[in-house]
């Protein structure tokens, strides 16, 4: 058990020393589609890709608020860069198509696809109540299946670039959370998908990568106020919230390297994985332990 700990100790480092060995240069010219946008690590992933002087194709819901990340990008940005956003609303799925086609015709092409948006929900317990059924119906269009759609349309633009598929996903994705079921089911949903999609892809030598990021409590003021207003403060004592802006670098910078997984923060969404595999019941016990 221990030299299993050793191991993934090691492999960390290893795996961390890579991000940090990255050149953001290679970011330049890359035509980017990134959905969710608007706000949180989305936001704070346009304007570093902007910055680093990417194309971006941007969506969301709210085209007040897309106005002024894609403004704010245009000032980041290469002044002949190419800086683009497209309202769309994810629970109606066939605007994923209209997102895609938006972005050939805009850019001729995508190299990134980063899926990121996710409906906003309160912690809430699971009663089986009509209400909770209707909202099982619609997280699972939003946080899953307009995720597999986008991914659907953009493969054969991606095989075309050598592209990469970048998605958004939780630690609810490898432990379940209470008051969040139907959250962590989605997010396990696009574990088990898009897993199964990256070894389809190489089994027929396509240069597509995919890789998922399992990312752990960030200080994004949704995330504060929806634990804030349930009354579960005690999350945020024992586990201090990580920067939007650092984990939307961390999401780049594992896309770009094509990494299968990327953990953050990593070294605590990383031994979070390892003691569900070792110390499962205590795990839990402890998360428990957190939302009373």
């Amino acid at each position: 058990m221990w030299l299993k700990l050793v191991a993934v100790g090691v492999v960390a480092y290893i795996i961390y020393q890579m991000n940090d060995m990255f050149d953001l240069n290679d970011l330049k010219g890359k035509r980017v589609v990134l959905t969710g946008a608007s706000t949180g690590i989305g936001e704070q992933m346009a304007y570093h890709y902007a910055n680093n002087k990417a194309n971006l194709l941007i969506t969301a819901r709210r085209t007040n608020v897309l106005q002024k990340v894609i403004d704010r990008c245009k000032s980041l940005g290469d002044p002949n860069g190419n800086y683009n956003y497209i309202t769309a609303d994810m629970g109606n799925l066939s605007a994923t198509e209209n997102v895609i086609k938006e972005a050939e015709e805009k850019m001729g092409g995508i190299d990134f696809l980063v899926l990121n948006h996710i409906k906003e929900i309160s912690l809430g317990e699971w009663s089986g109540s009509t209400d909770n059924l209707t909202l099982l119906s619609n997280l699972f269009d939003i946080n899953f299946k307009a995720y597999v759609h986008l991914a659907s349309y953009a493969l054969p633009l991606l095989e075309k670039s050598g592209g990469s598929i970048i998605v958004v996903s939780s630690i609810a994705g490898k432990l379940a959370q209470p008051y969040l079921s139907v959250y962590s089911a989605t997010k396990f949903a696009l574990d088990g998908f898009f897993s199964g999609l990256r070894m389809e892809l190489e089994l027929k030598k396509c240069n597509v990568s995919v890789t998922l990021c399992v990312i752990g409590l960030i200080g994004t003021e949704n995330a504060v106020s929806k634990l804030k207003e349930f009354g579960r403060g005690t999350v945020l004592d024992l586990v201090k919230p990580a920067r939007p802006e650092d984990a939307a670098m961390a999401i780049i910078k594992g896309g770009a390297l094509r990494q299968r997984e990327i953990y953050f923060p990593y070294f605590s969404a990383k031994l979070y994985t390892v003691f569900r595999d070792l110390f499962r019941g205590l795990l839990e016990s402890s998360i428990k332990f957190m939302y009373q």
